[in-house]
């Protein structure tokens, strides 16, 4: 026989959101990281008495040798800066597939990312809301938000990533005054 521990059912799924949080906060550390340098050029051979020494020109003191572009650019990774964009449609109807909501949602989507042209979105967490009876119904929104991100690919294929559930993820939002049907994306992009 089992005991209720008289906890509700969210809380369960708290721990697993907090790991889940903590794996993104890891994937950004590890991808700000910086490079290992370069190794050093192996040395020279020194010149042996049978051959002559190679003649060389000697450098101009006075000038210091330019950067070469490698020396200049940022290192990859994805940049800890994100950028947040929201959209709003009938859940329902683009849980269950609507051609017509899945036009509106990659509408609103392009919409939303015009002004993010030439970068590329690395890593991408949906947040959804779906209201029921003036509260948030945490499956339907968990649901949303992953038909969400299912579609981000199809709706931007050269600014999203392909789909797949390490790095476009769906979260329930039960943040209060967040409209039902509400879906805010986090967007992490790769350094430029």
């Amino acid at each position: 026989m089992s005991r209720d521990s008289g906890r509700p059912a969210g809380t369960y799924l708290a721990g697993w959101l907090f790991a889940d949080l903590l794996l993104v906060i890891v994937l950004v550390v590890l991808g700000s990281e910086m490079p290992a340098a370069a190794p050093d050029p192996p040395p020279t051979p020194t010149p042996t008495a049978t051959a002559p020494a190679p003649v060389t020109a000697t450098a101009n003191p006075s000038r210091s040798p330019s950067p070469t572009p490698s020396d200049t650019s940022r290192p990859g990774g994805l940049d800890p800066v994100t950028v947040s964009v929201g959209i709003r449609l009938d859940p329902d109807a683009l849980i269950a597939g609507s051609p017509s909501e899945t036009a509106e949602l990659a509408r609103q989507v392009n919409e939303e990312i015009k002004r993010y042209a030439g970068r590329t979105a690395a890593f991408v967490m949906v947040f959804g809301t779906v209201r029921s009876g003036g509260s948030v119904d945490n499956g339907r929104s968990d649901a949303y938000a992953t038909a969400v991100a299912r579609q981000l690919p199809q709706a931007a294929p050269r600014f999203f990533p392909p789909y797949s559930e390490k790095i476009i993820r769906g979260y329930h939002d039960s943040g209060a005054g967040i409209a039902s049907g509400t879906a805010r994306i986090e967007l992490f992009f790769l350094l430029s």
